[in-house]
């Protein structure tokens, strides 16, 4: 890969740090709320990493939010595992859940597909 295909692609990574960022450290009684929604497919092992790898993100770059996700599926162990990993996450299901998770998180981030 060229060097400067790197270099645009860390300072793209590091302004979407910053904007995800920002309204999430901003002072406040409560730990800042961040609704992930994301898990699309679990038949497709590329779609399943991409949870386990934006929560892992999540926890090394914004460790006091709480964070929930709003899967579309995390059936065949995804679940289990994902529990296992990140025990502090909450995990969003059904409509009064995601009416719950959308009165009380401070921001979506709405992951591919």
């Amino acid at each position: 890969m060229r060097e400067s295909a790197m270099k645009r692609r860390s300072v793209l990574a590091a302004a979407a740090a910053i904007g995800i960022a920002a309204p999430l450290r901003a002072s406040s009684a409560r730990p800042r709320r961040l609704l992930v929604r994301s898990s699309w497919q679990t038949v497709n092992i590329g779609d399943v990493a991409h949870t386990p790898g934006m929560l892992a993100l999540l926890e090394r770059h914004l460790p006091d939010a709480e964070v929930w996700l709003w899967p579309s599926r995390i059936d065949g162990g995804v679940e289990e595992l994902l529990r296992r990993r990140f025990p502090r996450l909450r995990i969003v299901t059904g409509e009064d859940g995601v009416r719950e998770a959308f009165d009380a998180c401070d921001f979506l981030l709405h992951g591919s597909g």
